[in-house]
Formats: C-alpha cells, structure tokens, sequence
C-alpha cells in the first residue's frame, strides 16, 4: 500500500503504516468543522492512503460525503466502531447511503471497512476508517477482532496531532475559505471582532445594509442557523485567523 505523504504529511504516513502494519489495505480520515459540515453544497477534505484516491475522487464527485451514515449514526450518539456492511445489513442505513457503499464494493474493491468516530461535538466531527480489499469475510473478521483497541489508539493519535496543527486546520476548512470572497472576508472579520455592525462601513468601506444581506446569506448556506450560531461555529475554528 503507498502513502500519500506528500499530500498530507508526515502525521498521516505514520498512521497509514501503523494501518497497514495491522494487515488492513486502506485508511481514511475525515475532519468536519461543523462550518463545513454545516454547508451541504461544500465536499469535506479528506485524507486516504493512495489505494483509495480512486474511491475519493469517486465520493467527492458524487456529493456523497453529505449523505454520510457515519456521520448520521455518529451525530445520534454512536461511539463504537460502525462496520459498513453490518450496518447495512442491519437495516440501519438508507437506500441512498447504501448506494454508496455498494458503490465501493463494486467499482473500487473495497469489501469490508470499518469507521471509528473520534470526535463529534459543538466543534467538529471526526473519524478514521480502515478498508480491506480482501473478498474473505473470514479474514476481515479477524482483523477487526485482533487489532480493535490498536486501531482505536492509532485513530485518537492521529486526530490529536490534526487539532493541535494550524496547518492541519487550515487544510480541513479550506473548502469554507475557498467560499470567501474579499468582501465575505471583510464582514466576517468585523462580525467576529465583537465591533457593532453598523461602524463596518467606517473599518472595511462597506454598508450595514450590504454586510447584513451578506450575513443572512452564510446563514442560510451554513443550515439556516442564527447569527449568534453562526459567530459561535466561526470562532471555535478561530476563522480570524485563516483570513
């Protein structure tokens, strides 16, 4: 299995040999700030060991990442680790999320996985999966049931080194930034300076009556949430500094 080391850096090379070590043929680990997960109409950033990268770009193209049963069971309490197929099987999922790990079966290979939720708070969601490619039930069986409480550990190791990295938050909400014009940039640095509203025309030279049309806007991208929730989830990923 290769390594998309230069992708990703060094934090997620040591995870996927430490996946790999442990006889597993692909990794994948996911990051939401809620900002992003909050918009449907941004993709999440994503790390995977190049085995993947076929399945990703597939995913990505897709829109499947806002139709995500991990994130769905994740988000409604589950902490256990959530066998893809299991789930299925199980009659937990949806026909539209059963699509896409169908998906992955029959066009990518991928025949068994496992997620692990990591995170999933006011802040952020977060999670590893771990892919094998084998067709052997038996073998995947096995894996799981060896290597459980490594994987975990691997996992929360992995997601510890990402939080404390501004350059691994930066890489994550990326696809929010990528959203901002210089306008957007100026009236969200202003909304979360504490400074009243209505002096923004006085620091950046743009209305009160334009900034808050501009506000209501990313309020509804973000889910139609107050303005209150929306300064809220901007500074748990401290936006002012990425801007």
């Amino acid at each position: 299995m290769t390594k998309n080391t230069t992708l990703f850096g060094p934090a997620f090379d040591t995870l996927t040999k430490q996946i790999e070590q442990l006889g597993f043929d692909g990794v994948l680990y996911s990051f939401l700030p809620m900002p992003v997960y909050m918009n449907t109409k941004i993709q999440p950033v994503l790390q995977y060991s190049d085995s993947l990268a076929p399945f990703v770009a597939n995913y990505l193209k897709n829109n499947y990442g806002n139709n995500s049963f991990i994130t769905r069971l994740a988000i409604a309490g589950r902490r256990d680790p959530i066998d893809w197929w299991e789930e299925e099987n199980a009659g937990n999922i949806s026909q539209s999320e059963g699509d896409v790990i169908r998906d992955a079966k029959l066009n990518f290979g991928i025949h068994n996985a496992l997620a692990i939720p990591i995170m999933v708070s006011s802040f952020a969601i977060a999670g590893v999966s771990v892919m094998s490619m084998s067709e052997d039930q038996g073998h995947f069986e096995k894996l799981k049931s060896q290597s459980l409480e490594q994987l975990k550990e691997c996992a929360s190791n992995h997601h510890t080194k990402i939080i404390m990295s501004r350059e691994d938050m930066r890489f994550f909400i990326e696809p929010l930034l990528a959203r901002l014009n210089d306008t957007k940039k100026k009236v969200l640095l202003h909304l979360v300076s504490g400074q009243p509203m209505k002096t923004i025309s006085e620091t950046h030279g743009i209305s009160h009556r334009y900034a808050e049309k501009v506000i209501l806007n990313m309020r509804k991208e973000f889910g139609d949430i107050s303005t209150n929730e929306l300064l809220y989830i901007l500074g748990m990923v401290h936006i002012h500094e990425y801007i």
